[in-house]
């Protein structure tokens, strides 16, 4: 019971708060001090958001303190101290999320774009198989009219024509495939990129499978980063409208 206390203790005040010599260095710590992270001490800090998904940032290079936290609302919310200063340091780090996962979206729908080139690739081949269709097609009605007619040198020639014109149209349609499987049209035709987090989604999707992503941690953490910064962006403005900015 007793390493539990001290583990959430610890949790709570830092790995150090039992060691006197150590409480007694902290208590002479300032909020200002940039080892501590304002993020965490005025909102959220993206470090937490994202534990154990594909965007894990891992640790938060700043203090997280729930003392400093409880310092900080204390001097705030019964004191009326303000810290503009956190506001903006606050701001400018959400911004910078945002502004990464927005070059994600953007790359990510780019990749999703079929190109002039590849549509004129596309297109090519495809009337390059449609005319080899034709020619097979019509080729073995000639063959059937020469074997009517008994005219079987003709039809050996004939028929040597349409193999021929069925190894074009085997080439071509790997071709195609090759097109297809490099630039993605058919499976990127089913995608579709999330405007939040930039996650690919496909349209082929389930609800129940939509629901995951939209209850999911990474798309629920940069909402929240999104949301967070609309308000402190918000706030800092009206501030700086005020004339009590820094």
């Amino acid at each position: 019971m007793a390493a539990e206390q001290r583990k959430l203790l610890e949790q709570l005040m830092g790995a150090d708060a039992l060691d006197a010599r150590a409480t007694k260095f902290h208590e002479h710590i300032n909020l200002r001090d940039p080892k501590i992270c304002k993020s965490f001490l005025v909102g959220i800090c993206p470090y937490n958001l994202f534990t154990g998904t594909k965007q894990d940032l891992g640790r938060c290079p700043k203090q997280h303190l729930e003392k400093h936290k409880m310092e900080y609302l204390h001097l705030k919310n019964r004191k009326g101290q303000e810290f503009p200063e956190f506001d903006l340091e606050y701001e400018r780090d959400l911004e910078k999320y945002i502004n990464e996962c927005n070059r994600r979206i953007e790359t990510a729908n780019r990749r999703l774009e079929k190109t002039p080139e590849d549509e004129e690739k596309l297109d090519a081949l495809t009337k390059e198989l449609e005319t080899l269709d034709m020619g097979i097609k019509l080729g073995l009605e000639e063959l059937e009219l020469l074997g009517t007619n008994n005219e079987i040198m003709k039809a050996v020639e004939q028929l040597e024509v349409i193999e021929d014109l069925k190894e074009q149209k085997r080439k071509k349609e790997a071709d195609l495939k090759n097109l297809v499987d490099q630039v993605g049209f058919s499976g990127h035709q089913k995608l579709q990129v999330c405007v939040l987090c930039g996650a690919y989604l496909s349209r082929l999707d389930n609800d129940r499978r939509l629901a995951d992503h939209f209850i999911g941690k990474m798309h629920l953490g940069y909402r929240r980063i999104r949301q967070a910064y609309k308000e402190i962006h918000e706030k800092n403005r009206k501030r700086k409208a005020s004339g009590t900015h820094i």
